[in-house]
């Protein structure tokens, strides 16, 4: 399976969305790595190879915004794929989160198929739709 070849970095402060999220995307055949926080992230991302991050905006200490200005601020990760997975479900949030580099942005409860289908879309496996 292709997705074997891509590791992800779920980054959430709620034990249990990191591991449903990691579950269902290990079924999915990919490779998935956990980070509780923004600081763990970081650390993840200097010492492993990651193709993409799906990043909480609401976490504690180093939000997700913030989290995703400082890796768009790391010339090691201009390329990084991140996408969003939050519970904020409000427009503007969206709009800045994609224009401060987010490939795609999700709301909980999410849809596993449409995280996959972001996912390949931000990896470039399959090609995206229009305003998706």
């Amino acid at each position: 399976m292709v997705n074997q070849n891509y590791t992800l970095l779920v980054v959430d402060d709620n034990e249990e969305n990191r591991d449903i999220l990691s579950r269902r995307l290990s079924s999915a055949g990919f490779k998935t790595i956990n980070a509780k926080d923004g600081l763990e992230a970081t650390k993840v991302l200097n010492e492993k190879v990651i193709h993409l991050v799906l990043l909480d905006i609401m976490m504690p200490e180093v939000d997700g915004i913030t989290l995703l200005s400082q890796i768009r601020a790391n010339s090691n990760f201009d390329d990084m794929p991140i996408i969003m997975v939050t519970a904020i479900d409000v427009v503007n949030v969206a709009q800045d989160c994609l224009r401060k580099g987010a490939c795609g942005y999700v709301t909980k409860p999410y849809d596993i198929d449409l995280i996959k289908q972001k996912i390949r879309q931000c990896l470039n496996l399959e090609p995206r739709l229009v305003n998706s």
